[in-house]
């Protein structure tokens, strides 16, 4: 039987006010985030802004490792996740979860390697690190090892080696060959000489990174606030495409990058993957919609509205 998952998005939703529930009450969100990084720096925006609060909001961001984003949101440990690969397999596979807007329209990440290795033949019998198991950094490093003749569980060994930091540490020292780094980091390591065996975007062109994930439950009994809190996330997202110097300042503090011409690289790549007020195209939904990691061929989409 297929697997059926909806990519729900904002201007989707019905809202109205009156839940009962206690995210409505308190008005206490709880934000889980993988890591901290250029892709997340939006959401860290619209919270410095005050733009949840403008929506009654207050919102912590909390560092959950995505594969247990889904887990997360299912017990309510936190209301949003923007593990949105872990959201949308676990969606494919029929989990009450959707994600309800996106930020990036395609993964961010780079394979990035040891200088000696430039081909990927020569990345056999070599350990590659991936932060950790069943989610988008494993999909995405198998995916581009099995496009260039790979067996990822054969020719290579890969590693669960945590957060970032300990990928870029671990390759630094020479305990890994390869490993695939978001920004700043796989901006860094080219700067410092590493070689760039792949690009994911070349590869998952239609894949969203950073979308906020909830579950079926949460829409249901509390779409005020979803809404609320989408909201207020895109317009983070906006003020800080629309306001260059002040965003690459924000960068280099928020990601310790006092170098403002790398600050500056930053943002600049970066509003390449943004998505257009996180409302993907339909072309961008039926890219999506492919076969996800868990062999899935999801069968059913909602199409993009127009702005309310």
């Amino acid at each position: 039987m297929p697997t059926k998952m909806i990519l729900l998005l904002a201007s989707l939703l019905t809202v109205s006010l009156g839940s009962t529930d206690a995210l409505a009450q308190a008005k206490k969100v709880r934000l889980a985030i993988p890591t901290f990084d250029i892709v997340t720096l939006p959401l860290k925006m619209a919270q410095t802004k005050g733009f949840y609060q403008k929506e009654g909001l207050e919102v912590e961001i909390i560092l959950v490792t995505g594969s247990l984003g889904v887990p997360a949101v299912l017990g309510n440990s936190v209301h949003f996740s923007t593990a949105s690969g872990s959201i949308l397999a676990a969606g494919a596979r029929g989990v009450p979860v959707k994600l309800v807007s996106i930020i990036t329209t395609k993964p961010t990440f780079d394979l990035i390697s040891d200088p000696k290795i430039q081909s990927f033949p020569q990345l056999k019998g070599k350990l590659v690190a991936i932060t950790t198991r069943g989610g988008t950094f494993e999909h995405i490093t198998r995916l581009i090892l099995e496009r260039n003749g790979l067996n990822p569980d054969k020719d290579v060994t890969i590693l669960a080696l945590g957060r970032q930091d300990e990928l870029y540490l671990a390759l630094k020292a020479g305990k890994i060959s390869a490993a695939i780094f978001s920004p700043p980091r796989s901006l860094m390591l080219a700067r410092e000489g590493y070689f760039k065996l792949a690009v994911s975007g070349d590869y998952l062109p239609h894949y969203p990174i950073g979308g906020l994930g909830v579950t079926d439950d949460l829409i249901k009994k509390n779409p005020a606030d979803i809404q609320a809190f989408v909201n207020a996330t895109l317009r983070g997202v906006t003020y800080y495409r629309q306001n260059r110097a002040e965003s690459i300042k924000f960068i280099a503090k928020e990601l310790k990058q006092p170098d403002e011409s790398f600050a500056t690289q930053m943002f600049d790549w970066h509003q390449t993957v943004l998505a257009d007020g996180g409302r993907p195209s339909q072309a961008w939904i039926n890219g999506v919609l492919e076969p996800l990691p868990d062999g899935g061929d999801p069968d059913t989409a909602v199409a993009v509205a127009n702005e309310p």
